[in-house]
């Protein structure tokens, strides 16, 4: 058995190609003088291996596995046991033959151009238990430390291809440790190891004064992979508990130069820093695993890249990709006709390049920095299944992941110089606490804590100079997760997850030119996204419950700042920043079976922010077009149940804001200094709707929304040519479809409290003088529907309770109420009064109709006050008398003509003229009228004539219906009718009776302002 470990071991490294990875021959334990120059060629691998503390059992015997300590690699097999772990050198021949070549005629062949290979396989195999038909335990306590020294130091100034530098630094340490695997019989470990596998360092070299000289080259990885603490039990019993930790590093910083010098001083570093981990998972098949591990890893790749490139030509220039994040499939739990367990921590750091420093001062094609950090940590944990068994899992998860750096250059005096490339997406993607069962019992449950980061601020000049100190950028920060999941098919399911979460891409982009040409403009597109759904759940003849939060930051880029003073199109900003959340939580569906959902959700997301630059003096210069997005897109506090139980219940606050303020100035410029944007805010509203068909379901909802795109612009143009001129399309639609409830043949119920704040745009402020300078032109689009607190009920019943406030400002309309509180009934599109008839008058608070054929009873009267917008009615029996004279009154016949000019009367004065019309009952003095023939009223402010009866007698004046409600095809248009504001509660709005009937197919209306013109 010890013969066959060893080759079978030996035969794997072996056929995977290892031991033809460079050439030579030398101990490891040879001594190498750190001040010998450094060779032309230096390439080397190596795979320390240690095996140690592994049990294998059967039927026949219960082995420990014999111990292997030893180095496979391109020097040489080291002795099967060593004294301790050999540490990888460099090939000692071609070491030797760079040396020989110091000091002799053949040494300025070389120049200082080195290339450099080390890739390093260290691997730790320890405390692992493998019981077939038998009973094994296994017990370890496990090290391995492996470390190569990769620094580079060159020169190649004042020299031709010289000094150049192509570097592989990389350690990819394998950690398998603490397994438990049990087949017809018990494995079971107790297991703590150790890895730390490093490699790397500085690489300094210099281009100054030289052509081709200075470059570099770089790969630095850190690429460990840990495999820990899982247990598999196939008709037998298996159990793990491991502690496990590992760290990798291919750390250093990059510094060259190339000043003075042509395609010189260029770097081109390459950091991979991500990890992969499978760790603290159990299986059990006809049997039964458990595991309780933590683990933790750490990945540094990578450093600073500092470089020059004043003044010189295609030089001083950075491209720097980066990878970081931890990939893991951490405790999971499956079981087929089985029981299966799994309890883990872990905790993970990744790091990938660092900050960039350059210049292209009086250059052509010099200090420009292109980087595409990635940071994606990955997770999968928590998660629970069966299939006619038990699952279940506690996790908990903390990841750091930071990709790239800091940026900062100068173009000044350049051509093609100084210019910023930043593409920098940040992302983490999750699957956590999901619960899921065909016939058996899972429970997933997961606590997870992850922060992604790329890039940082981003920053540049270009005075004086032509296509130089420009900067683009897109960042991009996107959780992608699934959580606190729960489905069951035929059993019980439930799923768990507290997740915060902090994505973060990109920083601040800044520029700077005075006295330019086409430089110093920025261009970026920062998006913000968040596709999540947690806490739902799902049930087929079966039970499922979910109990999870989220507290989620989101951010994309920041605000950006340029400037063109006395510049030509320079200083300009092009923005599109885009935020868009898309989450789906506290939602259950059951047909046959009883569901429980909980959800509180707290997100937090910005893309883009303030827009500021300055174009005086300048030509086409400090121009901003700001294209802001902003959405608020969610489903949530849903219950859906067919012959089950569904409860739901969520709390929600979301912030979603995409842009900002724009600011600018084109003073004594021409074609500057003008702001012209689009700001789309969109806000679907849907929490808190149930359906129940033959079962019971409720929904229990708090919402509050804040929705923005863009906000206010600010600008001047004085002495000025088509500058400082503001022109905006904000747009604003809001779509409710809340607190809704559908009863079939079952009780359906909610209560949602819902609160929004949907913005496009902002105040507009201009001013200065020139032509066609200093104008401003909104052309506002604004658009609302809502079906809200609307029971239908067949064979059921059907309740609905909360309340709402909406706001919708858009552009310059502020404060701007949608809905009022307690808002019931169907709701339709502002303006939708637009479509009445000529003819037809809206009604108002108790009011069906006007009565216009027939002069109004004092009672009627009585009940209009306080509904007209008029001063307050006074008593009947404190009108004043009739004047005696009627000379102001011509003669014209009868009574039958009369003609009323209602338009142009005041309601003064019909009281006036009525008051001699009333009853008995009344003073004989104050009812008298005169015989008169006729009483002409001309009205020609009516389209046809109205005409009016002849005088009432005694108590025959019509009643003013008060309980009629306005209507157009049917849908009711007075919703506010009949509800009574609560203590403290602002008053219900009533439609106004003063207002023409078609005013609302007014132009002005749909556009709402329009102001000014270009």
């Amino acid at each position: 058995m010890q013969t066959w470990a060893k080759r079978g071991l030996q035969t794997a490294f072996v056929t995977g190609g290892l031991l033809m990875l460079g050439t030579g021959i030398a101990s490891a334990q040879e001594n190498v003088d750190p001040d010998a120059a450094p060779p032309a060629v230096d390439v080397a691998a190596a795979v320390p291996l240690k095996a140690d503390q592994n049990k294998l059992a059967t039927p026949v015997k219960d082995i420990t596995v014999p111990k292997v300590d030893r180095t496979i690699s391109t020097d040489r097999v080291t002795s099967a046991v060593p004294t301790r772990t050999a540490s990888p050198v460099a090939n000692p021949l071609i070491r030797q033959a760079g040396e020989r070549l110091q000091g002799t005629a053949l040494q300025g062949l070389v120049r200082g151009n080195t290339v450099q290979a080390h890739v390093d396989v260290p691997i730790n195999i320890c405390g692992n238990a493998i019981a077939v038909l038998a009973n094994t335990e296994a017990t370890g306590d496990c090290q391995q430390s492996t470390h190569r020294d990769g620094t580079i130091v060159t020169d190649g100034a004042g020299q031709a291809l010289a000094g150049n530098v192509v570097a592989v630094n990389h350690v990819l340490p394998v950690q398998l440790t603490g397994n438990a695997i049990a087949a017809g019989g018990n494995a079971t470990t107790n297991t703590t190891a150790e890895q730390v596998s490093t490699t790397g360092g500085d690489i300094t070299t210099n281009g100054d004064k030289g052509a081709i000289s200075g470059n570099v080259v770089a790969e630095q990885g850190a690429t460990p992979v840990q495999i820990t603490g899982n247990g598999v039990g196939a008709a037998g019993i298996a159990e793990a508990n491991s502690v496990a930790d590992t760290f990798a590093s291919s750390e250093g910083d990059t510094t060259t130069s190339g000043k003075a010098s042509s395609i010189s001083g260029n770097a081109v570093p390459i950091p991979l820093a991500p990890l992969a981990e499978v760790n603290g998972n159990a299986a059990a098949g006809a049997g039964n695993a458990s595991t309780d591990s933590t683990q933790s890893g750490a990945a540094y790749a990578g450093g600073k890249t500092i470089t020059n490139g004043d003044p010189a030509t295609l030089a001083g220039n950075i491209v720097e990709p980066a990878l970081a994040g931890p990939i893991t499939v951490d405790d999971n739990s499956a079981a087929v006709g089985g029981n299966s367990s799994a309890t883990s921590a872990t905790t993970n750091d990744s790091n990938a390049g660092g900050q960039k420093n350059t210049s292209g001062h009086s250059s052509t094609a010099s200090g420009n920095i292109a980087g595409a950090p990635i940071s994606l940590p990955v997770a999968a944990g928590g998660n629970a299944g069966s299939l006619v068994g038990n699952a279940l899992t506690d996790h908990s998860n903390q990841a750091t992941s930071n990709a790239g750096g800091p940026v900062f250059t100068t173009g000044e005096k350049s051509v093609l110089s100084g210019n910023l490339v930043d593409a920098a997406p940040a992302s983490a993607v999750d699957a956590c606490g999901i619960g899921g069962t065909l016939g058996g019992q899972a429970a997933g449950t997961c606590e997870n804590d992850v922060k992604s980061t790329t890039s940082g601020y981003q920053g540049t000049i270009g005075n004086d100079s032509v296509v130089a100190g420009n900067l683009v950028q897109a960042p991009v920060a996107a959780p992608a997760e699934v959580y606190g999941i729960a489905g069951a098919l035929g059993g019980q399911a439930s799923g768990s997850a507290d997740e915060t979460k902090e994505v973060r891409s990109s920083g601040q982009p800044n520029t700077v030119d005075d006295n330019g040409t086409v430089s110093s403009n920025i261009v970026t597109a920062p998006t913000a996204v968040a596709p999540q759904v947690f806490a739902v759940t799902a049930g087929l003849v079966g039970n499922t419950t979910s109990e999870s939060s989220n507290d989620t930051s989101v951010k994309a880029g920041d605000d950006p700042k340029a400037w063109g003073k006395k510049s030509s199109v320079s200083g300009n900003i092009v923005q599109a920043p885009t935020s868009t959340p898309a989450q789906v939580f506290a939602d259950g569906a059951t047909l046959v079976g009883n569901n429980k959902t909980t959800g509180d959700n707290a997100t937090d997301m910005a893309a883009g922010g303030d827009a500021h630059t300055n174009g005086d003096a300048g030509s086409i210069a400090g121009n901003v077009v700001s294209a802001p997005v902003a959405t608020g897109t969610q489903v949530l506090g849903w219950s859906v149940g067919g012959g089950s139980n569904v409860d739901s219940f969520t709390t929600n606050d979301l912030d979603s804001v995409a842009g900002g303020d724009v600011a600018s100035s084109g003073n004594k410029g021409s074609v500057s200094g003008n702001l012209i944007g689009a700001q789309p805010a969109v806000s679907p509203l849907l929490p808190g709707n149930t359906v129940a068909a033959a079962g019971i379901t409720n929904s229990d909802a708090v919402s509050d929304t804040n929705v923005v795109a863009g906000g206010d612009s600010q600008s001047q143009a004085q002495d000025a040519s088509v500058s400082g001129n503001l022109i905006h399309v904000p747009a604003n639609a809001a779509a409710a479809v809340f607190a809704d409830a559908v009863a079939a043949a079952g009780n359906a119920s909610t209560a949602t409290d819902e609160t929004s704040f949907t913005k496009a745009g902002g105040l507009m402020e201009t001013d200065g003088s020139g032509p066609l300078t200093a104008r401003e032109m909104t052309v506002p689009v604004e658009a609302a529907a809502a079906v809200i607190y609307v029971p239908i009920e067949v064979l059921g019943q059907a309740t609905t309770a909360g309340a709402n406030e909406d706001v919708q400002e858009t552009g310059e309309q502020q404060g701007g109420t949608l809905r009022a509180t307690q808002l019931k009934g169907l709701e339709l599109p502002k303006g939708v009064d637009s479509l009445m008839k000529a003819d037809e008058v809206p009604a108002f608070h108790g009011i069906d109709k006007l009565p216009v054929n027939a002069l109004p009873s004092p009672e009627g009267l009585q009940a209009m006050a306080g509904q007209l917008p008029t001063p307050q009615l006074p008593a009947v029996g404190e009108l004043p008398s009739l004047p005696t004279e009627r000379s102001n009154v011509p003669l014209n016949g009868g009574t039958a003509g009369i003609t009323p000019n209602v338009q142009g009367l005041p309601l003064g004065q019909v009281l006036e003229a009525a008051k001699g019309l009333l009853p008995a009952g009344v003073p004989a003095a104050e009812r008298s009228l005169p015989s008169v023939p006729s009483l002409p009223f001309t009205a020609p402010a009516l389209p046809v004539p109205v005409q009016l009866p002849a005088l009432p007698t005694e108590r025959s004046l019509p009643a003013l219906p008060l309980d009629g409600p306005a209507s157009l095809s049917g849908v009711n248009l007075n919703p506010t009718q009949g509800l009574v504001p609560a203590a403290g509660e602002r008053a219900l709005p009533q439609l106004p009776v003063n207002a023409p009937a078609l005013a609302m197919i007014d132009p002005a209306n749909v556009f709402q302002t329009l102001t000014g013109s270009l």
